[in-house]
């Protein structure tokens, strides 16, 4: 079974609140089960993540409702934000058009290893969850 469509009438908060309770998954890994809610990706659960203000490594079942209800928020933009502006284009991909995806220059943690972050000035880090690099500002991401 896949979870709902984010950008369809029965994803929010709530739902996320309420399949994560008892988890013990970083809230990252959570996110990205299609079990859970599909079409969410590495680079986008990043950026909702940081929008939100949760750190990627929270455990899932510890995270409020209202930080879910948040982030549930933050995921709908960040995926309506890429496709108006037509995705996220790294190394070499098109679109079946030919034209890059203009996302990437919106990125405010992916791909951003190193370098300030915008709200505070820390610099964001990078680590591995699972299989997957995870950016995050260490301050203003918490940890639940």
């Amino acid at each position: 079974n896949l979870g709902p469509e984010p950008l369809g009438n029965s994803f929010n908060g709530d739902h996320l609140f309420k399949l994560s309770r008892k988890r013990k998954v970083p809230v990252k890994n959570f996110i990205m089960d299609s079990k859970i809610v599909v079409g969410v990706g590495n680079i986008y659960a990043s950026e909702a993540l940081y929008a939100s203000g949760i750190n990627p490594y929270s455990q899932s079942g510890k995270v409020t409702k209202k930080k879910y209800e948040e982030l549930a928020i933050e995921i709908i933009k960040v995926l309506r934000q890429s496709i108006e502006l037509g995705g996220t284009t790294l190394r070499d991909f098109v679109s079946g058009d030919s034209s890059p995806g203009y996302f990437k220059q919106s990125l405010k943690v992916y791909g951003r290893e190193g370098e300030e972050c915008f709200k505070c000035g820390t610099l964001i880090k990078s680590r591995r969850i699972g299989q997957r690099a995870s950016a995050y500002c260490p301050k203003c991401q918490t940890r639940f």
